[in-house]
């Protein structure tokens, strides 16, 4: 924590130094500097949509630098975002301004924080609307209060509502605004109770993009002076606390936990498979995002299976899904994640083949997995013979949504998987012994990346006979 605070003085006094210069901070003079790298920025807003969008976006932020003003509620925001009543270390705004409905009201967490820390969402609340009352807009007001609507959204999946708003006026429902806290972990108390005051940048997500425009707070002697404008990207945000205001395609924990019932007590001879570490080592999607397609990666680690499909038919979902949010943080510094998630509930002697697949999750866009596998495939009944079952071949097609390339389509045997699950698969051992079943020492085999070296997704895959 020293080391960071360290850092966020040092990142201080570099911009205080701006101050003596000519007070010029459009972007098309600090770009010319080479202060800008435009080969992060992937995508702008294109339609009308988008374009009223990042306006709205603006007004935001607009809005939070003035209540920012005031370190009391930048804490409210942080204690939100350290809640994690949403995956991807954001919290959507609508939760903070309309603290009647808000889903931090459940949050015991949160209601600690606040307890602390001597917080109040109500406060908070009002004064936003006070703050965005001023800027008398009465279009920045309908999109405000329509963000209220999707309390009512479908399966409580956020991931998708950038999508559901690629036409009309920019003030649709479905638009998802959230407050990113990119590398919150580093800034999170260390002790419990413990808060120091924290110099928070601001960001808005005017494109989809690695590295932009935020703009960071100047005091003397702890009373705010202006705000100076700071190139923003992973680094700078590792070591500053930063709050980006966009569409961050965040989803409920709460859906995520219900989702993943405990798996039930396996009977006896039952070949179970786990997927038990996951590795994510690039950052596929945008450190800053409009378009819900930002923050860090949605990995699904996929199981792909023809057993007992009948004979002439086509694979065209997955059986099993595993879904991993890794933080960038977590990308960054190449953890490892402990998911101790079941690949396969029971692999049987005739499922002779199946697919480990790994795609990340996007809103737009698709990619399709294709093939096929050899297995035991139903038989319908014919007037000679009875149904029943027989090894055959079954072709697969799986469309996800996803604008990457896929990240693995393996096709194995079982009789493959199950002799060379304990070797080494030319990366080493994970050290991790759960499920391994003794004398083996050591832990479960790397396939294909570990920290620092191979691919850009790695994983173990252990087993238990029960």
């Amino acid at each position: 924590m020293k080391s960071i605070k360290s850092k966020i003085i040092t990142t201080f006094i570099l911009c205080t130094s701006i101050l003596s210069c000519k007070k010029d901070f459009s972007a098309t003079s600090l770009i010319d500097k080479g202060k800008f790298d435009l080969s992060k920025v992937y995508r702008y807003p294109n339609t009308e949509k988008e374009k009223q969008l990042v306006r709205n976006l603006e007004l935001v932020s607009i809005v939070l630098k003035e209540l920012y003003k005031n370190q009391s509620n930048i804490k409210v925001v942080n204690a939100a975002v350290f809640s994690k009543i949403y995956s991807d270390e954001s919290i959507l705004l609508k939760d903070l301004i309309f603290y009647n409905n808000s889903q931090l009201n459940k949050n015991k967490e949160f209601q600690n924080y606040c307890k602390k820390w001597e917080l109040s969402l109500e406060k908070f609340s009002t004064e936003f609307w006070e703050k965005a009352k001023n800027l008398n807009s009465p279009n920045f007001d309908f999109f405000l209060r329509n963000l209220n609507n999707t309390y009512s959204s479908s399966n409580g999946n956020l991931q998708n509502a950038s999508q559901n708003s690629n036409s009309g006026d920019g003030n649709s429902y479905g638009d998802q605004v959230t407050v990113y806290f990119p590398y919150s972990e580093n800034f999170e108390p260390v002790i419990e109770g413990e808060y120091y005051a924290p110099i928070t940048s601001l960001v808005t997500a005017t494109a989809d993009a690695d590295e932009g425009w935020g703009e960071l707070p100047y005091y003397i002697n702890g009373v705010f002076q202006y705000y100076i404008p700071v190139v923003v990207n992973d680094d700078y945000a590792y070591a500053n606390p930063t709050h980006i205001i966009g569409l961050n395609g965040v989803e409920s924990y709460d859906i995520i936990a219900s989702s993943t019932p405990p798996p039930p007590v396996a009977p006896p001879g039952v070949n179970r498979v786990y997927v038990g570490d996951g590795l994510c080592r690039i950052q596929y999607d945008r450190f800053i995002s409009f378009t819900g397609n930002g923050g860090g990666s949605e990995i699904k680690y996929c199981r792909l299976s023809g057993y007992l499909q009948p004979i002439n038919g086509q694979v065209s979902s997955f059986q099993d899904i595993i879904s991993v949010n890794f933080s960038r943080n977590e990308i960054r510094n190449e953890y490892w994640r402990n998911l101790s998630a079941i690949w396969d509930d029971d692999w049987v002697n005739t499922d002779i083949e199946q697919v480990f697949a790994i795609y990340e999750e996007d809103n737009t866009n698709t990619k399709t997995f294709n093939g096929s596998l050899a297995t035991t495939v139903s038989v319908p009944a014919t007037p000679t013979a009875p149904a029943g079952n027989s090894t055959g071949t079954i072709g697969f097609s799986v469309t996800v949504q996803s604008q990457d390339e896929i990240i693995r389509q393996l096709k194995i045997t079982r009789n493959s998987y199950f002799s060379g699950a304990y070797q080494d698969q030319g990366l080493g051992y994970s050290g991790n012994t759960l499920f391994l079943p003794l004398p083996i020492q050591h832990g479960w085999p790397f396939y294909d990346a570990k920290p620092g070296v191979g691919a850009n997704v790695g994983w173990t895959w252990p087993y238990n006979i029960y």
